[in-house]
Order: structure tokens, then C-alpha cells, then sequence
């Protein structure tokens, strides 16, 4: 029973561990800039503190080839709203990143121009804005 307390205590560190990391500041900046760059929005007009990202998915693809880490290919869609509220423009990115350096891709950006069917509402509902992305 020992031996079994043991190993489960030992090995909590590495469950731990499995969870992708939290790289949603990444994409989001690459998007801004990008976003900006094609004239889709104006940094005086956005509201930062109302940027939401929501990560989608985040698969472990192998082990990043500088630090020898889990990758993990990430998938966020990321609201932006300007100083009154209303949003400007929404984006799905898809970048690798690890725990050592979220940029270890250069971050793809998809601009939505339109939600269809209940996507919106399944965004609407996994988002939760007690909690800061």
C-alpha cells in the first residue's frame, strides 16, 4: 500500500505537466499586427482589456527540436472589440508552441468574416468572462 501511495504521489508532478501550455498572448499580438497591417483594424480603436482568446485545441505533435519539450499545435479563435464594445473583427489562428517558447511557429491567421449555425453560441458558451484569457 506504501509502495502504491508512493508512486502515485511521485508521479503527480508528471500529470501536472500534460496540460498544453497557456500561450494565448502570442497568436493574439501576431493577429493584431497582421490585422493592422491589412487596414481590418486600428490599434487607437481597440479596447486590449476586451480581446478574448479562446484556445480551441492544442494536440501534443512531438518534441520541439530546440529544447527536446511536448510541441503542441494550437488552435484559438480571438475576438477583437474597439473602445465602445462592439466587436471589430474575429480570427482563428494555428501556431506550435511548447512550455519553453510559445513561438515556435510562425502563427497562421484565418479572418471569420461570418458565424454560421450554433458555432457562436458554442464560443459564447465555453467563454468565460470571469476568467481572463
Amino acid at each position: 500500500m506504501k509502495r502504491a501511495v508512493a508512486v502515485l504521489v511521485l508521479s503527480l508532478p508528471a500529470l501536472c505537466l500534460a496540460k498544453p501550455p497557456p500561450c494565448d498572448r502570442w497568436p493574439t499580438n501576431i493577429a493584431e499586427g497582421w490585422l493592422m497591417d491589412e487596414g481590418l483594424i486600428e490599434r487607437a480603436n481597440l479596447d486590449h482589456s476586451k480581446t478574448r482568446a479562446l484556445r480551441l485545441s492544442s494536440e501534443k505533435i512531438g518534441k520541439d527540436e530546440l529544447y527536446g519539450k511536448d510541441l503542441y499545435r494550437q488552435v484559438y479563435h480571438i475576438t477583437y472589440y474597439d473602445k465602445r464594445g462592439k466587436q471589430i473583427v474575429s480570427v482563428i489562428t494555428v501556431n506550435d508552441a511548447g512550455w519553453e517558447e510559445c513561438s515556435m511557429s510562425q502563427v497562421e491567421v484565418f479572418v471569420v468574416s461570418q458565424h454560421m449555425g450554433p458555432a457562436e453560441t458554442l464560443i459564447k458558451g465555453l467563454y468565460n468572462p470571469a476568467k481572463k484569457h
